[in-house]
Parts: C-alpha cells; structure tokens; sequence
C-alpha cells in the first residue's frame, strides 16, 4: 500500500516546521517536481490546485475560516482522518503522523532521524500498551513510508520487541 500526501499532512507538516515562507516555497517545489508521485491523483496534472488546497488548509489552522460545513466538505475531499464531530479514523492518524515525520526527515535540512521514547509514541495514539492490532497498524504505515526503526546506535528494531521506555528512532529506508 502507497501512503499519499495530502494537502492537510503539508499543511501540519509546515505549521509544525516553522519554515519562512520562501522555505515553504522551495520545499512544495521539490515535492512538485520530485514526489508527484505520491500527491493524490488529483493534484498530479495542477500545480495550482495542489498549492491552493495546501494554502487553503493552513488557513483553517490560523482560524480564518468559520463555516463549519465548508471546513467539513474540504476535510473529506482530502481524505483527512479527522471530522469535525470528534470522530477519528485511528489507522487515518497513525498515516499522517507517520507520513509528517517523513516530510521532516525529507525536507528539513540536516534531519536524518526523528527519535521519540515509545511509551511516548503510544500515548501520541491513545494508548498506553500496545496491541497487536496498533503494532500491525504501525509496522504496515512505517512500511508503506519507506521508514524504518532503530534504537540507539542504528541497530534495527521491531515496534512490538523494544523496552516500553526505548528511545526509538525513525529513519528514512
């Protein structure tokens, strides 16, 4: 399975980087011309489309936009985990969580790993164990990312073998 990025992952990923905007520029330039490929089928062809929605959702996150049913319709057309009424697709935020550090570790300079303690990571879900089904859901995103886990030193790790308290870190493959 191939994860796309969304205009709303862009979005929290720059709302998360704090780049300045001619960064912002040069980073959805490169995803243009070098990662088409994983941009929903949509935005392939339009370049303006796909920077339009991108800006469209970052107004959302600065408050600019009100209407409930417009940021309800928006949010669906872009395949986006969350909805207004609370509801959350749980396998739609373990993507978009994993996809944002993927933009990082692709685009923020001198970034080669993202490392946060598992414990950590599972409360980011919701969770204070892991299941087997959380552990699937993981292992199947950090798969389709291209991402990979390491414990301190690179050495290769599973989600479901290391020590709840692990500093676990990701990398690109």
């Amino acid at each position: 399975m191939k994860y796309l990025f969304t205009p709303y992952d862009i979005a929290v990923f720059f709302l998360a980087s704090d780049f300045t905007q001619s960064y912002e520029r040069t980073v959805l330039r490169c995803i243009w011309e070098n990662n088409k490929g994983a941009l929903p089928a949509k935005y392939r062809k339009d370049e303006a489309l796909f920077r339009r929605h991108i800006f469209f959702e970052l107004s959302i996150f600065d408050g600019s936009l009100d209407d409930l049913d417009e940021l309800n319709l928006l949010m669906r057309d872009t395949d986006n985990a969350f909805h207004i009424d609370g509801t959350i697709n749980e396998q739609g935020v373990i993507e978009s969580y994993f996809k944002i550090i993927k933009l990082e570790l692709m685009y923020v300079p001198d970034k080669d790993y993202s490392k946060i303690k598992l414990r950590r990571l599972l409360k980011v879900f919701g969770y204070k164990r892991r299941s087997a089904q959380l552990v699937d859901n993981i292992r199947r995103t950090l798969g389709a990312l291209k991402l990979k886990t390491c414990l301190r030193g690179y050495v290769p790790c599973d989600i479901a073998e290391v020590g709840i308290d692990d500093m676990v870190m990701i990398r690109l493959s």
